[in-house]
Formats: C-alpha cells, sequence, structure tokens
C-alpha cells in the first residue's frame, strides 16, 4: 500500500473553502486486502525454527513496517478530522444564509422602521391630518355638500394612510379613532344644517333616532359602520369608541410613533405594540368583513336627509291647527281624518322621492307617534276650554274613535297606494261614524254633536250639502299645495280632484240621509215608550184609588 498518497486525498481547497474528498472506492479496495500476519513468537521470545541471525532480521524488518503502518494509520485520522471540521463549517454557513434569506424576505413584508426621520415625518402628516379632521367646523362660504365632501376627502386621505402604514390591531385602534372623529365633524354638519328634522326624529322618532342618521350618513360615505362600542367593536380585542376617546386627548399631543420633543424619542406605547400587532398578518377588512362591519348599503345619504328635512318644515307649517274656541265643536272623527291625511302626504313624499330604506322607516315611525301626539295635544287643549267644565256637554275625547278613522286611512292607503281613494274611503267612514252620532239620543247633550254641527266648519250650519262640497274642495286644495310645495305636482297621478264622483257624493249624502232618518225613528219610538209607559202608570194610581175607595 502506498502510505505517501494518503495524505494528498484529505487537502482542503481554499478558493471554495470546501474538503476534496479522498478516493473512497480506492481506500476501501486497499482495507479489504488482509495484512500478513507475523510469525508467532515462543512464549520465551525466540523463534525455535530460526536460527539467531534470521531471527534479529526478520525482527527488525516487522519493527519498520509497523511504524510505518501507525504513520499510515495517523494520517488517516488526520484527515478524516479536517473533513468533519470542514463539513461543519459548511453546513454552519448554510445555516447563517438561511437565516438571513428569511430575514431579508420578512423585511419586505414589514414597514422599514430603521428610517426614524421617515418615520417622524410621516406621522406628523398624519397627526397633522387627525388634527384637522378633530378641530373640523362648518364652513359657511361652502355648501352643504361642499361641507360634507371636505369631510369625506379628509376621512379618506386618513384612511388611506392607516392601511398603508399600519397592520393588525394597531391598525385597527387608529380606524377607531379616525371613526370617531369623522362621526364628531358629521354631527356638527348635521346640528348646523338639519336641527328641524332632529327635532322631530327626536321627539316622535325611535330612540337614538339622531345617531342612527349620523351613523347612516357615516355608512354612505365609508360603505361599512364605524367602529365604535356601539357597534360591538369588543370582537375587535378591545378597538372600541373607548380607545379612541382616550387617544384623543394624548396622542395628537404625543406622536403615536414618536414622543414631540427636542430629541424626537421613539414612543414607547408604539415599540410594545410594533412586535406584535403590525407583524400580524390579519388585516382590518378581514377583520371587518368578519363581524359584519362592512355593508356596501346605503342607510342615509345627503339628498334623503334634505328631503326629509323640507317635509318635516312644510308639516310644521300647513298642519291643520285646531281653533280652542272650536275644539268643543270639533269631533274625535275629524282629528282623525286630519291626522290620516298628513300620513298619506308622508307617505306619498316617501314613494314619489325615491327615499332610502333607512331614511323612510325612520319618517314613517315618527310620523305614526305624531299622529298620536296630535290626538293627545288637542284632548289637552279641549280640557282648557270653558266648555269643558260641563262634562255632560263636552266630555274628553275618546281615542278608540280617534284611531277607528286614523287606522282605517293607513290600512286603505296600505292595501291600495292611492293617496286620493284612501282620503275619500277615510271621509266617508268618517262622516257615516260622526252622523251616526248625532243621530243617537245618548250624544243629544253633547255639543260636538248636535244635529246642526258640520263636519268641517265646526259650526251650525244650514246646508249640509253646500258644507261637505266646501269642505272636500279645502281638503284638494291643501293637498295640492302639498305637492307643490314638495315639487311633485307634475305627476298628475297623484293629485286630488275637486270634483267629486258620483259614488262618493251619493255615499255622503246617503250616510247623512240615513242617520237622520234613524234619528227620526228613534225619538219615534222613544215618544211611543214614553206614552205607554205613562199610560201604565196612570192606570196603576187609577188602580190604587179605586181599592182604596172599596176598602172596609
Amino acid at each position: 500500500m502506498d502510505i505517501q498518497n494518503t495524505t494528498n486525498q484529505h487537502t482542503i481547497n481554499l478558493n471554495t473553502g470546501k474538503p476534496i474528498l479522498p478516493n473512497l472506492v480506492n481506500q476501501n479496495q486497499n482495507a479489504q486486502k488482509p495484512l500478513i500476519p507475523l510469525p508467532p513468537f515462543a512464549q520465551d521470545g525466540k523463534n525455535p525454527e530460526a536460527s539467531g541471525q534470521e531471527s534479529g532480521e526478520q525482527a527488525a524488518s516487522g519493527d519498520t513496517g509497523l511504524a510505518a503502518m501507525e504513520a499510515s494509520l495517523e494520517q488517516i485520522r488526520t484527515g478524516e478530522t479536517i473533513l468533519n471540521a470542514a463539513l461543519a463549517a459548511e453546513a454552519e454557513r448554510a445555516k447563517y444564509q438561511k437565516q438571513e434569506d428569511r430575514a431579508e424576505l420578512e423585511s419586505t413584508k414589514l414597514r422599514d422602521t430603521e428610517n426614524p426621520d421617515e418615520d417622524m415625518a410621516n406621522q406628523r402628516i398624519l397627526d397633522r391630518k387627525m388634527s384637522e379632521l378633530l378641530h373640523w367646523r362648518y364652513d359657511s362660504r361652502l355648501s352643504l355638500e361642499g361641507n360634507f365632501n371636505h369631510i369625506q376627502s379628509i376621512f379618506q386621505s386618513l384612511l388611506n394612510d392607516i392601511l398603508s402604514d399600519y397592520k393588525g390591531s394597531l391598525q385597527l385602534q387608529m380606524m377607531a379613532q379616525l371613526d370617531l372623529f369623522t362621526l364628531n365633524a358629521i354631527r356638527i354638519l348635521v346640528n348646523q344644517n338639519f336641527q328641524e328634522l332632529l327635532d322631530f326624529l327626536g321627539q316622535y322618532g325611535r330612540p337614538n333616532s339622531e345617531e342612527a342618521l349620523i351613523n347612516g350618513l357615516f355608512e354612505n360615505m365609508s360603505s361599512r359602520k364605524p367602529l365604535t362600542s356601539q357597534n360591538g367593536s369588543a370582537a375587535f380585542g378591545g378597538t372600541s369608541q373607548g380607545l379612541a376617546q382616550k387617544g384623543t386627548s394624548q396622542q395628537l399631543t404625543q406622536g403615536l410613533i414618536y414622543q414631540k420633543d427636542a430629541k424626537s424619542r421613539i414612543n414607547s406605547q408604539y415599540q410594545t405594540y410594533v412586535g406584535k400587532s403590525e407583524r400580524s398578518g390579519t388585516s382590518a377588512a378581514e377583520l371587518l368583513q368578519r363581524g359584519g362591519y362592512i355593508t356596501g348599503g346605503k342607510a342615509y345619504n345627503l339628498q334623503d336627509v334634505k328631503q326629509a328635512q323640507s317635509f318635516i318644515r312644510y308639516l310644521f307649517q300647513n298642519l291643520p291647527q285646531s281653533n280652542p274656541e272650536k275644539l268643543p265643536y270639533t269631533s274625535e272623527e275629524y282629528l282623525g281624518f286630519s291626522a290620516g291625511m298628513s300620513s298619506l302626504k308622508a307617505q306619498t313624499f316617501i314613494g314619489q322621492t325615491g327615499l332610502s330604506e333607512g331614511t323612510a322607516s325612520a319618517l314613517k315611525y315618527a310620523m305614526g307617534t305624531f299622529a298620536q301626539e296630535y290626538f293627545f295635544q288637542n284632548g289637552q287643549s279641549l280640557k282648557l276650554t270653558p266648555e269643558f267644565r260641563d262634562k255632560n256637554s263636552c266630555p274628553a275625547y275618546q281615542a278608540d274613535s280617534f284611531q277607528k278613522i286614523y287606522r282605517y286611512m293607513m290600512d286603505t292607503y296600505s292595501q291600495k297606494p292611492d293617496a286620493q281613494n284612501a282620503a275619500l274611503e277615510g271621509l266617508k267612514k268618517s262622516l257615516e261614524i260622526f252622523y251616526e252620532k248625532q243621530a243617537d239620543p245618548a250624544n243629544q247633550n253633547v255639543i260636538r254633536y248636535r244635529s246642526d254641527i258640520g263636519f268641517f266648519s265646526h259650526s251650525a250650519v244650514g246646508d249640509i250639502k253646500n258644507e261637505l262640497m266646501k269642505g272636500w274642495k279645502a281638503v284638494c286644495k291643501d293637498w295640492n299645495g302639498f305637492l307643490q310645495y314638495a315639487q311633485l305636482s307634475k305627476n298628475k297621478a297623484v293629485k286630488f280632484d275637486y270634483t267629486l264622483s258620483r259614488d262618493y257624493y251619493m255615499a255622503f249624502l246617503m250616510s247623512q240621509e240615513k242617520s237622520s232618518h234613524n234619528g227620526k225613528v228613534k225619538k219615534k219610538r222613544a215618544l211611543q215608550f214614553v206614552v205607554r209607559f205613562g199610560i201604565l202608570v196612570i192606570g196603576i194610581i187609577v188602580c190604587l184609588f179605586i181599592m182604596a175607595l172599596f176598602a172596609p
């Protein structure tokens, strides 16, 4: 075996740092050749088969071969040690390279925080925009739409910055603060322009109607619900209005990322978020979608709110006001018909202007409550009149009589959305009940149901037919004036016709004549009963007198 070549098989290539592997095949082949065993020695160290001289020569030759073999084995062990060290170094280098590649890959996904000057400059811009939104004020030089668009532009700019520069729960917290400031700006806008509508919804609408309107305008602006505590933001790990309010007083005086001092140190609160919040792979859009915040709906829009405000203004300016002096002569049926006409105006206004579902629902609900309040206020005013002191001639209003007419008109319209048809049907129902009460002897002392009192005029009338026609024409004039105010007069289908159809005209007259006839019949029957009762009483008295005369 060539011992000198074994050292060259384990040399290291210094250019690459990798070892040149030995020819393991040749090495294995050499290793498989058996070594020639030494001749056995006698126990006393002498070879009995050789002479003394031969024995000495063989001993010297054996020592030389053993030394050469030991040297070869030592070189092999040295080569293996060098090889193992080189392989370990290569593995360590590969591990380090893998970590370096991974760090480089992650750095492309995260915002570069190694440039504090750039971070502070971006944060100053963000804080300035936040402050502008927080301190937003209505600009009288701009139109209503112009002010709304200004809020929207600031909101959109801030939202883009937050979505691009932040991630995870920190992003959601920033969005909650943005939403709070935007809602406050919208509230200022609404209070500046829609105070009459807010008062009406606050008095007659659902609870928290003002908040619903403001949140609806925000939803229209952003196509999602605001991140506030009222909307269940606990699902976002405490991202709520409370967090946003906390940031109102602190984060604008001290930057979210940097502390506003001479050294511009990194904010410690921000440092606690960097490790977890910004490195979170979950996006705000996912959490908003998962929590049902992304709606895409248009609950309210600015045009809807403007139209609703216009209608409420008309309603209070043209509401049928009962003269206190005539209230004792005003029937519950007339009050029910008047409230029904106001609700029919609201229904027609909603249908013709195409109000969104949210605005329409809020207005319908408020009008229903308003109708009840209209009746209640007239009832309270009646109690203040001098006639009310005599409860027999001027009893309190009965809510059932009012509701019977009002609900009948609303149900008629819901079955057939025709305002004139609902108005005529309601008027016919009102007159029938009114005339029946006039003919009822139980109401002969009630001044509002006296036989000469007119339904519309609330005073004594001589010609019932003329009173009815004048009353209907007044209803038509008021209705068509409402259409003109609401800019709906071009639609001829919703106009009221002054000329009564023959069917309704005859129905009105027949209801009055039928009630009058029934009243005469009832009076005749009452007179007959009195006469018969008198005859019976007289007969009893005569009998008792005769019995007294013949008594012993």
